[in-house]
């Protein structure tokens, strides 16, 4: 093993990955090698998670500072039967409570993909993983809504957020993906350490490796030899 693969394993990390991008390990994201998740971006990850927890708890917020409303409709579960009346009225707040009924939950589109850190995952598994992520939240938050406010359940109210949440990731999270995929091959790989020397290698000694001074490119030293009046010579010394 060289020095720089036995450093690189003693790192954790692979020689010539750039920072913030590592390999999904074997904790559920995906077999070493595996292609369908590939790797995953760790300050993506981070940034992902966080805006996540503050929408999330945004969300929560309004949800327990709702106030009951005195005037109730009655409970819609036909889909789109509440969406075909609001278009029909045609005020500006029928239009508007439909409009914030898909925008509540749109962030989630981004959101869910972000907090994964994930840069090869394919299109349809994706989509298909934060649609089904979304349809979770928008049941909650309905049914949470519901009993603190009072209000009856209305089934197009989900599935106007879903449609929210599905353009959303359908605009936004492809381009993205490739936009940091294409970033992260454009870094230049990581410092690699300095090749072992040879002398320095453990159970290498000058008489197992005797070139190892020319190997390192090392100019060997003058030797100068002191004869004696009768020219017997002396041993040689280092000059």
């Amino acid at each position: 093993m060289t020095a720089d693969t036995g450093r690189a394993a003693t790192a954790g990390t692979a020689p010539g990955v750039p920072a913030g991008v590592q390999h999904a390990g074997s904790s559920g994201d995906t077999v070493a090698g595996g292609a369908s998740r590939g790797q995953v971006h760790a300050g993506a990850r981070r940034l992902g998670l966080l805006l996540l927890t503050v929408h999330l708890a945004v969300l929560l917020w309004v949800c327990l500072h709702s106030t009951p409303s005195v005037w109730l409709a009655d409970s819609n579960l036909t889909p789109l039967a509440s969406v075909r009346l609001e278009i029909a009225s045609g005020t500006w707040h029928a239009y508007l409570e439909l409009l914030g009924s898909l925008l509540v939950l749109a962030p989630l589109g981004v959101l869910l993909p972000l907090a994964g850190g994930r840069l090869d995952s394919p299109l349809l598994t994706s989509f298909t993983r934060t649609l089904l992520a979304g349809v979770l939240v928008a049941t909650g938050q309905e049914v949470l809504q519901t009993t603190l406010s009072l209000r009856l359940l209305n089934v197009d109210d989900i599935l106007l957020a879903c449609v929210g949440i599905a353009l959303t990731h359908l605009a936004v999270v492809p381009a993205t993906r490739s936009w940091l995929r294409r970033r992260v091959g454009a870094q230049p790989p990581g410092p690699h350490a300095p090749e072992a020397h040879p002398e320095s290698a453990p159970g290498v000694t000058p008489e197992t490796f005797p070139d190892a001074r020319s190997a390192s490119g090392t100019v060997p030293a003058r030797v100068r030899i002191i004869g004696r009046a009768d020219g017997t010579g002396l041993p040689a010394r280092e000059a």
